[in-house]
C-alpha cells in the first residue's frame, strides 16, 4: 500500500494485494477520498447520493491549523491514513430532500396509523364499567344499552387490555377485559370451566401451552392461520403491556401481524424515569427512613452534596413504575385498590370462580386507569420525544420473537440432570470437608488452625428420656416375642419343633443379654446434636453428621481454608470477609494488653517467612505453624471486643478499627484492627467500591480470582474440587429459576406456515414454538429495553453449566437469523458529538481519530492507549474507557484499578487513576461569568480567558486585600463562572459537548431531539445528577441509533418485500429471523439500513460525510441460532459435545459487505425478478 505523507481532501490512488475476494479485489483501483485529518471517507458515488453533494465541507485554515496542533499533541497527525477497498452500488432511492427528511417520511409511513388510532382513542372517551359481568368461555361485548354479545375478538382499532394469570396454575390466562371508545369486553379461559392444561413429561418443564390455551386478538379461537387480508393495523395498550402480549394467541405465529402494542409504563420511564439513587430516596421517602447517601456512590456527583435535599422538586414529577403509583402521579387520588390481586397470586381457580364478578370488575378498574395515564402520557410523550422514528422503533421493538424447538426441553432436561449431579457432588465435598473439621474437636486442635479458630466449638449434652416408660414397653416387647415363638412352635412337626425349641431357646439368651442395648432406644430423642454450634442447623436442633451446607455458608470458605494471596480468610461482623497478615507487633492491637499472648515474634522475624510463601499457593502446614507461633493463648484472647463497637455506626467502626501502623511486605484495602494479637485485617476487594463488605468470597465476582489463583483453597484436593463445582453450577444457579419459568408456546403442524412445513429439513416428529420476551420497550432512564432473562443471557463458556441458553433459540425449517453487532457505537457517537464540537470535522479529535483510524497493532487505539498509560490489559482499559464515556469519575476508575490488580494501594490506583483521566478527559478549568469577569479585570488576568481552580483562589486572595472587592473574594466558585470546561486531554472536547448537553436548560439527544427526563432535567434537580446526565446523553443517542435502524431495515423489508420479523435486540446487536431465500437480500438491507443511520448522525451534526470505516457492520452473521458468533460450539458442561456434535447444528457464516454485495450484485430485488 502506498505511504501517505500529507493529506487535505485530497484523492488519493492505492492498490490492494488480491485476497482471493473476486469482487473486493475488482474495486481496488479506485479513487480513496482522504479527509483533513486523513480519515478516508465514503466513495463520492455514495456520498452524492446520502448527502446529494458531490464534495464535503472545507475547512477554513484557522481551522486546520487547530486540528494539526491537537492531533501533533497526541502523536496522531501525519500518520497513514488505512485505505480500504472502494465500494460502489446503486442505493435505494431516499424519499425526501435529505437523510432528515428519507427517516421522518418512511417513520410516517410505519406509524402514522397508529399514531392517530392513539390520539383518536385518547381525544374521546370510554363508557362506565359494566355493573355485572358475563361468566362464560371466550369474549363477552358489552353494549351502552346493558346488551351482551358474545364476539369472536374486540374488533376495534384501539383498545386498552389487561389480563390476569391465576399464579398457581401456571402461565396461561385467567381472566381479561379490554376497553374501546365503544365498548367493555370480558374474556375467560375454558380453564375456569374445567379445561386441563396439557403438562410436559419431562421433569421441570410444567404445563406444555399451545394456542388454544391463549387470547385471541384477531382471528376465531379454532382458527390456525392468519392470513395477510385478514390483518388490520390495531393499537393495544396496557401498562407492562409485554406481559400481556405474552398471552395472545397471534403473537406466537411465525409471520407477524399488523398489531402493535403500547406500553404506559414505558412512556413513563421516558418520561419521568428516575436513577437508582433517587429510587432509593423514594423508598426513604415512602418508608420513613433516611435515604443512605452512600447509595449515591458516582450517579450523583457534587460538589455540595448537603444541597441535595434542598433540590427535591424532581420528586414531585416523578414516581415508581407500578400502575398505582403511576395513575397516582398523572391523575391524582389515592392510588388503585389492589387487594384483590392477592387472588391471582396465591388463589385458586375455584377462588376465582367464587368471586368471579369482583375479580372481572378490578381487571377492568386497571383498564380504566391505564387509559386515565395513557390519556395524559400521549399528549406529552409526542412533545417531548416529537421525531416519528422514537415512536415507531418502540413500535417495531414491541413484536420481538424467539422461535424455539424440542431442543429447549432437551437443554432444560441436560442442564437440570447436570445441575444435579453437579450439586449432589459439591455438597458431598462439603460434607467431607465438614467431617475433616469435626476431627479438630480431638485436645481442642481448631485453636492452631488459622481458620477455624474462632468458630462456635461448643457441643450440647446428649439427651436422655426417663426409663419409667420404657421399661414397660421392653415387657411388651419381650411377651411379643414369646406370643410369637408359641405360635410359630404351634404350627410346627415334631422333628421341626425340637429343631425350633433350641433355636428359640438360643434367641431368648442373646434377647436377655442385650436387654439394655433395646432400652437405650427408648431413652433417646429422635433428633440430637453432635456437631459443634459452628456446623449445626440451628432451626432443626442439628443432626448426626455434616448438615446440608452450601456455599453459601459463612463457614464454608473456613472449612476450604481459602487464602488471599497466601493470607488466611477472616470474617468480621462490621468489615466482611478480608485476610490476617501475621507480623504486628504484640503492644499495636486493641486486645487486652493485660494478659500476655505466648510466641508472638517481631515482624522483622516472620519477614523471611512470608517472603517464602508462594504468590499463587500456600502450604496450610506451613500456615498453621506461623499461626501457632502468633497465637497459643486462651479462648478469651481471642474475641472480638464489641460492646463499644455496637453503639456505633458502620462508618465510625470503621474509622475506629483502621490502623496506623501496616506491614511493609503487604499492601491491601487496610489494614484493621480487629482485635487479634500480632495481626492485620485487611478487607477484600468489592466490585462496588473499597467501603463495600463482601458478604461471600465465593460468588461469581471471584470467579476471575480463582481461576489467576489469588483464592486459592488449600484444605486439600477436595477443597479444589469444590472451587471448581461451584465455578461450574454457579450460572445456572443465579438464572435458573428465570429460564424454567420461561413461557414456552408450542404450534401444531396446521399452524406454522407453508414454508416450515415444505422445506427439505421439515420433520414431523419434532416440535416447534416460540418464547415472546418481556421486553419493556424503554425500561432505564436512557429509555434502554429492558428484559431479565434474554437481555442479560450470558454467551457460552465451557465452565459454565447452562450458559449456553441463547443457542436454543433456533430457527424454523426454512428461516434464518440474520444479524449484526454495531461496532464501537457508543464510542462512535461520543466521538462524533466531540468531532462536531471541536472543528465540524470527522476524526479532528484525538478521541474521533483513534475511534476512526486507531490500530491495535500499533498502539494507536483507545483502549491500546490507555492500557499502556496504566499498565494493564486492553480488555481492561476497554472496561474503564467505557466506564469514562458513560460519565464515571476518578473513584470508579480508582475502584476498577484495586480490582484488576488488588496489590495496588489506594494511593498507587488514585495516582494511576488521575493520570488516566489527565490523559483522556484532560484537566478541568473553569469559564468565568460577568462576576467571575469583573473579579479578573480587577485582579490583572485576562477576563475572557480560561482559569484553573487555583488561579480563581488566587484571584479570590488578591481581592481580600482591596476593601471595594470584598464582596466579590466572598463569592463561591458556582457563582463565579458560566462553566466547568476540559483541556489538553484526548477526549476534553467530546466531554465539554457532553456537559454542555446535560448542563442546558432542555437536556436532548443531539439527533432524533429526545428530550431527558423530567426527573433529571435542571429546574428540578439543580447542578445534581451530573454523572446520569451526560451518561444519558451518549446511551439515549445509542438508543435513538438503535430506533432509526430498526425503523430502516423495517421500511426496506416491506419495499422490497424481504420476508421476516424482528427478532430481539441485546445491547448493540440486533437479530432478524428472515426466510431462507431472502437471508442475503435481508443482509444487504443491513447494511444500508446501518449506513442511513450512520449518515442521518453526521447530517445532525453538520458533519455531511460519513468515514468509510463506520459506514458498514464488520460483518453480518447468517445463522440459524442465536448466538455471539457464528464459530462458536457453545461446548458447556450441560452441552460437552457442542453444538456441532450434541445438537447436529453446523456452524454459521459471517458475511462483510464485499461478500454481500458479490451475493446479491448489490441489489434489493430478487434476482429472478431482475432476469
Amino acid at each position: 500500500m502506498c505511504a501517505i505523507q500529507a493529506w487535505r481532501g485530497t484523492t488519493l490512488l492505492y492498490s490492494t494485494e488480491n485476497d482471493g475476494n473476486d469482487y473486493k479485489s475488482s474495486l481496488c483501483n479506485e479513487n480513496a477520498y482522504i479527509n483533513s485529518c486523513g480519515i478516508q471517507m465514503l466513495p463520492r458515488s455514495l456520498h452524492s447520493q446520502l448527502f446529494k453533494k458531490k464534495t464535503g465541507k472545507v475547512l477554513p485554515e484557522d481551522t486546520l491549523v487547530k486540528i494539526k496542533e491537537h492531533l501533533s499533541k497526541h502523536s496522531l497527525w501525519g500518520k497513514s491514513p488505512v485505505i480500504l477497498p472502494n465500494i460502489d452500488f446503486e442505493l435505494p432511492e431516499m424519499l425526501g430532500k435529505s437523510i432528515a427528511d428519507h427517516f421522518k417520511e418512511i417513520a410516517h409511513l410505519q406509524c402514522s396509523s397508529y399514531r392517530n388510532k392513539l390520539l383518536a382513542f385518547t381525544s374521546g372517551s370510554i363508557p362506565c364499567i359494566p355493573s355485572a359481568w358475563n361468566f362464560a368461555p371466550g369474549w363477552t361485548k358489552y353494549c351502552e344499552t346493558g346488551e351482551t354479545v358474545q364476539v369472536d375478538f374486540p374488533d376495534e382499532d384501539a383498545y386498552v387490555l389487561d389480563v390476569e394469570v391465576c399464579v398457581t396454575e401456571g402461565h396461561f390466562p385467567t381472566l381479561a377485559t379490554a376497553v374501546s371508545n365503544g365498548h367493555w369486553y370480558s374474556w375467560c379461559s375454558n380453564q375456569i370451566f374445567g379445561d386441563k392444561v396439557e403438562h410436559s413429561l419431562f421433569k421441570n418443564m410444567g404445563p406444555v401451552y399451545g394456542l388454544k390455551d391463549l387470547i385471541n386478538l384477531e382471528s376465531k379461537i379454532q382458527q390456525d392461520r392468519l392470513m395477510l387480508r385478514e390483518q388490520k393495523e390495531r393499537i393495544v395498550i396496557g401498562h407492562n403491556v409485554s406481559y400481556d402480549r405474552a398471552r395472545i394467541k397471534e403473537q406466537y405465529f411465525v409471520e407477524s401481524t399488523k398489531i402493535r402494542f403500547v406500553d404506559t409504563m414505558a412512556l413513563h420511564v421516558a418520561i419521568s424515569g428516575i436513577t437508582s439513587f433517587q429510587r432509593n430516596m423514594l423508598l426513604a421517602n415512602k418508608s420513613g427512613t433516611q435515604a443512605d447517601r452512600s447509595l449515591k456512590n458516582s450517579s450523583c456527583q457534587t460538589s455540595k452534596p448537603s444541597k441535595l435535599s434542598e433540590v427535591t422538586e424532581w420528586q414531585t414529577v416523578s414516581s415508581f413504575n407500578g400502575l398505582s403509583d403511576v395513575h397516582k402521579l398523572y391523575c391524582g387520588g389515592s392510588g388503585i385498590e389492589k387487594e384483590k390481586r392477592n387472588i391471582f397470586v396465591s388463589g385458586s381457580l375455584n377462588d376465582i370462580r367464587d368471586n368471579f364478578q369482583e375479580l372481572v370488575a378490578y381487571c377492568a378498574r386497571d383498564c380504566q386507569a391505564t387509559y386515565e395515564v395513557l390519556c395524559v402520557l400521549i399528549p406529552e410523550f409526542l412533545t417531548r420525544f416529537p421525531h416519528p422514528v422514537t415512536l415507531a422503533g418502540m413500535l417495531e421493538m414491541s413484536t420481538a420473537y424467539l422461535p424455539v424447538n424440542n431442543n429447549w426441553q432437551r437443554y432444560i432436561q441436560d442442564s437440570e440432570d447436570t445441575y444435579r449431579e453437579l450439586e449432589n457432588e459439591l455438597t458431598q465435598s462439603l460434607r467431607l470437608e465438614a467431617d475433616r473439621a469435626c476431627q479438630l474437636l480431638q485436645n481442642q486442635a481448631y485453636k492452631n488452625d488459622p481458620w477455624l479458630w474462632d468458630l462456635d466449638w461448643s457441643t450440647k449434652q446428649l439427651k436422655i428420656k426417663k426409663a419409667a416408660v420404657g421399661a414397660k414397653q421392653s415387657g411388651k416387647i419381650g411377651i411379643t416375642h414369646q406370643n410369637a415363638m408359641f405360635s410359630n412352635t404351634v404350627t410346627c412337626s415334631g422333628e421341626e419343633k425340637n429343631e425350633k425349641r433350641d433355636e428359640d431357646e438360643r434367641f431368648l439368651q442373646l434377647n436377655e443379654k442385650f436387654e439394655e442395648l433395646f432400652l437405650s432406644k427408648t431413652h433417646l430423642f429422635k433428633r440430637n446434636s453432635l456437631l459443634p454450634g459452628a456446623l449445626c442447623d440451628n432451626g432443626k436442633d442439628g443432626i448426626i453428621g455434616p448438615t446440608e451446607i452450601t456455599t453459601s455458608s459463612q463457614v464454608v470458605p473456613k472449612l476450604l481454608k481459602l487464602t488471599w494471596d497466601g493470607f488466611p480468610l477472616f470474617h468480621c461482623r462490621e468489615l466482611g470477609w478480608g485476610y490476617l497478615v501475621p507480623g504486628r507487633p504484640m503492644d499495636s492491637s486493641q486486645a487486652n494488653r493485660s494478659e500476655i499472648s505466648e510466641g508472638l515474634v517481631t515482624a522483622e522475624d516472620i519477614f523471611p517467612q512470608l517472603r517464602s510463601i508462594s504468590d499463587k499457593m500456600a502450604d496450610p502446614t506451613e500456615l498453621a505453624n506461623q499461626w501457632i507461633a502468633f497465637r497459643r493463648c486462651n479462648k478469651s484472647d481471642s474475641t472480638f471486643h464489641r460492646g463499644e463497637e455496637a453503639s456505633l455506626s458502620k462508618s465510625q467502626t470503621k474509622r475506629q478499627n483502621w490502623t496506623h501502623d501496616r506491614p511493609a511486605w503487604h499492601f491491601g484495602i487496610g489494614p484493621y484492627d480487629v482485635g487479634i494479637r500480632g495481626c492485620w485485617f485487611f478487607r477484600l476487594p468489592h466490585k462496588s467500591g473499597i467501603e463495600n463488605n463482601v458478604g461471600n468470597p465465593l460468588a461469581k465476582d471471584y470467579l476471575n480470582k480463582i481461576e489467576d489463583g489469588t483464592l486459592k483453597a488449600t484444605s486439600s484436593s477436595v477443597a479444589e474440587h469444590v472451587l471448581k463445582l461451584n465455578r461450574n453450577i454457579i450460572y445456572w444457579r443465579n438464572a435458573r429459576d428465570r429460564i424454567l419459568t420461561q413461557m414456552v408456546v408450542w404450534l401444531s403442524p396446521s399452524q406454522l406456515p407453508r414454508k416450515v412445513t415444505k422445506s427439505e429439513d421439515y420433520d414431523l416428529s419434532r416440535r416447534f414454538g416460540a418464547i415472546l420476551p418481556q421486553i419493556v420497550t424503554s425500561g432505564t432512564l436512557t429509555r434502554r429495553a429492558v428484559e431479565s432473562t434474554w437481555m442479560t443471557a450470558s454467551n457460552a463458556y465451557k465452565d459454565r453449566l447452562g450458559s449456553e441458553l441463547k443457542a436454543m433459540i433456533q430457527c424454523p425449517p426454512g428461516f434464518n437469523f440474520v444479524g449484526a453487532d454495531v461496532d464501537s457505537q457508543e464510542l462512535w457517537i461520543a466521538s462524533v458529538i466531540g468531532d462536531s464540537y471541536f472543528a465540524g470535522q470527522h476524526g479532528s479529535t484525538a478521541f474521533g481519530w483513534m475511534t476512526l483510524q486507531g490500530k491495535k497493532s500499533d498502539g494507536t487505539d483507545m483502549h491500546s492507549r490507555t492500557a499502556l498509560t496504566v499498565q494493564i490489559t486492553r480488555d481492561q482499559a476497554k472496561i474503564l474507557n467505557y466506564g469514562r464515556i458513560y460519565g464515571a469519575g476518578e473513584r470508579f476508575a480508582k475502584t476498577l484499578l484495586m480490582q484488576f490488580n488488588h496489590r495496588l494501594t489506594e494511593q498507587e490506583a488514585t495516582e494511576k487513576a488521575r493520570k488516566m483521566y489527565s490523559v483522556t478527559k484532560g484537566n478541568s478549568v473553569f469559564k468565568l461569568n460577568n462576576l467571575g469577569r469583573r473579579l479578573a479585570s480587577a485582579t490583572g488576568h485576562e477576563p475572557d480567558e480560561l482559569v484553573t481552580h487555583e488561579q480563581l483562589n488566587e484571584m479570590r486572595k488578591a481581592a481580600r486585600k482591596e476593601f471595594r472587592l470584598a464582596s466579590l473574594a466572598k463569592l463561591s466558585t458556582d457563582s463565579l463562572i458560566e462553566r466547568r470546561l476540559w483541556v489538553g486531554g484526548t477526549e476534553s472536547h467530546m466531554f465539554n459537548k457532553l456537559e454542555e448537553i446535560a448542563q442546558s436548560e432542555t437536556p436532548q439527544t443531539p439527533v432524533l431531539n429526545c428530550r431527558i427526563s423530567r426527573a433529571l432535567e435542571p429546574r428540578n434537580v439543580g447542578k445534581e445528577f451530573m454523572t446520569s446526565r451526560v451518561n444519558w446523553v451518549v446511551q439515549s443517542s445509542a438508543v435513538d441509533y438503535l430506533h432509526l435502524m430498526i425503523v430502516a431495515m423495517r421500511y426496506l423489508c416491506d419495499k422490497y418485500r424481504i420476508g421476516g420479523r424482528f427478532c430481539i435486540s441485546i445491547h448493540d446487536e440486533v437479530r432478524y429471523l428472515i426466510k431462507e431465500d431472502d437471508k442475503f437480500r435481508a443482509a444487504l438491507a443491513l447494511q444500508i439500513a446501518n449506513l442511513w443511520t450512520r449518515c442521518m448522525f453526521s447530517y445532525q451534526l453538520n458533519l455531511e460525510d460519513l468515514p468509510q470505516a463506520v459506514a458498514f457492520f464488520s460483518s453480518v452473521d447468517i445463522d440459524k441460532v442465536l448466538r455471539k458468533e457464528t464459530n462458536m460450539d457453545c461446548q458447556t458442561p450441560s452441552n460437552p459435545y457442542g453444538l456441532k456434535r450434541g445438537y447436529g447444528i453446523d456452524f454459521g457464516r459471517s458475511y462483510d459487505i464485499y461478500q454481500i454485495l458479490e451475493e446479491t450484485k448489490g441489489c434489493l430485488e430478487p434476482l429472478l425478478k431482475k432476469v
